[in-house]
């Protein structure tokens, strides 16, 4: 499954992402600022993998053209809430500092707020880097509580993303247009696709490949 938004192509994750993944989450850009920080084998990233649910859990690759670069994703979906916790980590320390990772996550807060329909969206980032903290209340995030690791705990409601982001996601259609392709959904997304009521974003443009 892919679904292309603001010039970037989210790929939901396959096995044969694995190793990659493993390496940029091993790395020393990435793992010092995870919760989990013990290196891990690939046996532990396969057994990772099959835990996922294929309704619950959407990971991505975002790449930039043909370009692999980081992991996004919205995971341990409550349906009845309608809420889930979305992530994600630059692997390709090159895309660091540049504008492709503000706009793949532009685009799966977009994907969850619009095709899964989801209400509000939690996270948890480290509350020791300034520029995620900025971002994130750009998006819309209010801070409910700091944990004892280290790290704060937020969520944005879809309405108040729509509100605060507005202008991120503003000059993002600026750029790249306000259409949208998800390509090979599979059978479950399709059929809520079907039963849902249309995307209630009045600026996304939605193509079925």
């Amino acid at each position: 499954m892919h679904f292309t938004r603001f010039g970037i192509t989210l790929h939901r994750l396959e096995r044969n992402d694995l190793e990659m993944v493993r390496q940029w989450r091993n790395s020393p850009w990435v793992r010092p600022f995870m919760r989990y920080r013990e290196f891990i084998e690939p046996a532990e990233q396969t057994r990772w993998f099959e835990r996922l649910h294929t309704e619950n859990d959407w990971y991505f690759i975002a790449r930039a053209g043909e370009v692999p670069f980081a992991v996004f994703d919205i995971k341990a979906i409550d349906w009845t809430a309608g809420c889930g916790e979305s992530g994600g980590f630059v692997g390709d320390p090159r895309f660091t500092g540049r504008p492709e990772p503000a706009q793949a996550t532009l685009a799966l807060m977009d994907f969850g707020f619009a095709l899964l329909q989801l209400k509000s969206l939690q996270a948890r980032y480290s509350s020791s880097r300034p520029r995620i903290l900025r971002f994130n209340d750009q998006l819309g995030y209010i801070i409910t509580h700091e944990g004892d690791d280290g790290f704060v705990y937020a969520r944005v409601s879809a309405e108040r993303y729509l509100h605060c982001a507005a202008s991120l996601r503003k000059a993002a259609i600026t750029l790249h247009g306000n259409s949208a392709v998800l390509t090979a959904a599979g059978p479950w997304l399709r059929k809520y696709l079907q039963q849902a009521a249309a995307p209630h974003l009045e600026d996304l443009e939605l193509e079925l490949r």
